[in-house]
């Protein structure tokens, strides 16, 4: 046991609201549950705000409890009823049973809170065999599932490694722009990440951590390449090719689970004479340690998440940098982004009862009344504002920021204000990008490419600028949900020709008519929108789904499912009304330069609802939605 010095600086590093949770939860001390936080509007939720007396009070008392040393174990696992009481705590408010559909289940107080179970006995039929294609956060999810249950399964890794787009991209600076503790799964406990924003070696590494320590790992194919998926429709099985490094075999699997998401197929740079270029083009995820950008002329096209990320580090090196900015965004500050996890804390999460839980919930929290942001006011509006007052309190600090990092100088502030809302793309996280341009080194364009020369980019003003290196920070094709591999359901169909006519649909991100025993993880509209929590518990609840969909045709003898049409159009119906009502398909919000809207004006990445309402779609599968192929 470290001394009290320690522990006190243990303390200080801790969330203060998680604290005070976890202390009361261990404890039931009533001074500790007569503390009323004060809920605080602000630009995106609302903050849980202390005075100054309350965190010295529950610092010392959590201090004096950790002297004790503590045996979480020996402390019972609150009741639901238990929970809604913490969490109305920890919130500072009363909660509706419409606010705890979720809610209750998001501090992962069981060991695994979101695994499928066999209702009755378990049946599995010899030679029965799940594919599952793609071995990043949503394949090995959907392994642990099938580990637990013990159905027989393959996961299919086009890569050497385990990781998906932690393992591709490995440009300088990459890094999650959520928490670290919102990033993991609700099943793997108090793992320790070096960093609060874990680093793309820390991810990949946690990632092969789980698929070691939950069996999934034995069960991967690495350096096999899924070409293709054939519905046979006298088996009721698919028919895989795969490609492997010197051969290609075909290989059959009842059902295919396709877990290679929204971001496996690099947008290429498409700009005329860029086949004539004589110096290097790299795409952020075709980066390799081979990649000189030391003293050399660099340009760097795009200004998302990764361009955002790496200019720094490149800059710092580089003996010129030019941003080709083709759309403004709206970057904002995080705090602790880029900063270590101290020792003390480390020891904290391991050692406070309950602390990892609590902090778990509070990371979240900011991102349960999101939805909020992202609909307009019209009483607002009609008034003078932009949006609402909370998405024009958020203009208005990250305008302000804006102006502080780039030292007040207008010519750029004018060139980097966005003309649409915040929220209506996909927020972006500064790694002192804004402040990088103010170095004498690095230049703003945000004049459009006109072409490229053999050694030059010539802008549309007819400005060239000699560059020895490009970094295509242009991002994924989108739209190409789970490429590259072909999947043809019945009667040969192609889900690339069914999707032609109005992009990407799915029934809850998962399932498409017409393609039985088909399930994707991270489909069309299935990132929510608001929920409080990450995105590896998403993929913990869709892969719940998809194995009790699973569970329930071994268990009634089923050999197939498929989603009915109807059920399928009143579900993207309803999708599509609901995203109506969100500021992502007004006329001000950049659809036509925005990811998150097709071509066809449809949202395509997320889903409108907020967490609790989209929790209830997801949680379980409606039959009365499938049909069923009985077994012979």
């Amino acid at each position: 046991m470290p001394g009290r010095s320690y522990i006190e600086r243990a303390v200080e590093c801790a969330d203060t609201n998680a604290l005070r949770m976890a202390l009361y939860q261990a404890t039931r001390d009533a001074e500790i549950a007569a503390i009323t936080p004060e809920r605080v509007f602000g630009p995106t939720t609302d903050a849980i705000v202390f005075s100054d007396h309350d965190v010295a009070l529950i610092r010392a008392k959590a201090v004096d409890y950790l002297l004790t040393e503590p045996y979480e174990p020996a402390l019972p696992i609150p009741s639901r009823d238990e929970v809604v009481e913490l969490l109305e705590m920890a919130e500072a408010r009363e909660l509706g049973p419409d606010d705890l559909i979720m809610r209750h289940h998001i501090p992962a107080f069981e060991d695994m809170p979101f695994q499928a179970q066999w209702t009755g006995e378990k049946t599995i039929p010899e030679g029965y065999h799940v594919a599952i294609v793609g071995a990043g956060f949503a394949g090995v999810a959907m392994g642990v599932q099938l580990v637990q249950l013990g159905i027989p399964f393959t996961i299919y890794e086009r890569r050497a490694e385990v990781g998906g787009v932690w393992s591709i991209n490995t440009y300088p600076d990459v890094r999650v722009d959520t928490l670290s503790f919102t990033y993991e799964y609700a099943f793997e406990k108090k793992y320790p990440w070096t960093e609060y924003f874990g680093r793309q070696s820390d991810v990949r590494e946690y990632i092969d951590h789980v698929a070691r320590k939950y069996g999934v790992y034995e069960h991967i194919r690495f350096d096999a390449d899924v070409q293709e998926a054939r519905f046979d429709e006298t088996t009721q099985c698919w028919t895989m090719t795969v490609r492997g490094e010197d051969s290609v075999a075909e290989v059959e699997a009842n059902v295919v689970v396709a877990a290679s998401g929204v971001f496996a197929t690099p947008r290429e740079l498409s700009v005329e004479g860029v086949s004539g270029f004589t110096g290097r083009i790299v795409h952020t995820a075709q980066w390799s340690e081979d990649v000189e950008y030391a003293g050399k002329k660099v340009a760097v096209i795009g200004n998302g998440s990764t361009g955002v990320q790496l200019l720094s580090k490149v800059a710092e090196k580089a003996d010129s940098v030019v941003v080709y900015q083709r759309t403004p965004q709206w970057i904002s500050p995080r705090t602790n982004y880029g900063v270590p996890i101290a020792d003390e804390l480390q020891w904290l999460i391991q050692n406070m009862p309950f602390y990892w839980n609590w902090n778990k919930y509070v990371a979240g929290l900011s991102t349960i009344d999101l939805r909020n942001v992202l609909m307009p006011d019209e009483e607002w509006i009609a008034g003078g504002g932009h949006i609402s007052e909370r998405n024009d309190m958020l203009r208005e600090m990250l305008i302000a920021y804006i102006s502080n990092q780039v030292d007040g100088r207008q010519d750029l502030i004018d060139k980097l204000v966005p003309d649409y809302p915040p929220m209506t793309r996909r927020p972006v996280v500064d790694n002192n990008w804004y402040a990088s341009l103010t170095r004498n080194n690095v230049e703003l364009v945000t004049t459009p490419i006109e072409r490229m020369t053999d050694t030059a980019i010539v802008t549309t003003e007819g400005k060239t600028r000699e560059t020895d290196l490009v970094i295509a920070a242009v991002g994924f094709q989108t739209e190409k949900y789970i490429w590259p591999t072909q999947y043809y359901g019945l009667g040969g169909a192609s889900l690339e020709d069914v999707w032609t006519a109005q992009g990407a649909q799915a029934h809850l991100g998962m399932t498409v008519p017409g393609f039985p025993n088909m399930f994707m993880l991270y489909g069309p509209n299935s990132q929510p929108v608001a929920s409080g929590a990450g995105l590896p518990t998403w993929f913990e609840i869709w892969t719940r789904y998809i194995a009790e969909c699973i569970v329930g045709m071994l268990e009634k003898g089923r050999k197939s499912m498929v989603i009915r049409r109807d059920a399928f159009d009143e579900y993207n119906e309803q999708l599509h009304e609901e995203a109506k009502k969100l500021i992502y398909l007004m006329p001000n919000s950049a659809m036509e330069k925005n990811y998150y809207v097709n071509e066809f004006g449809r949202l395509q990445m997320n889903a409108p609802w907020n967490g609790e309402e989209y929790y209830e779609l997801c949680k379980s599968p409606d039959e009365s939605h499938f049909d069923f192929t009985e077994a012979q």
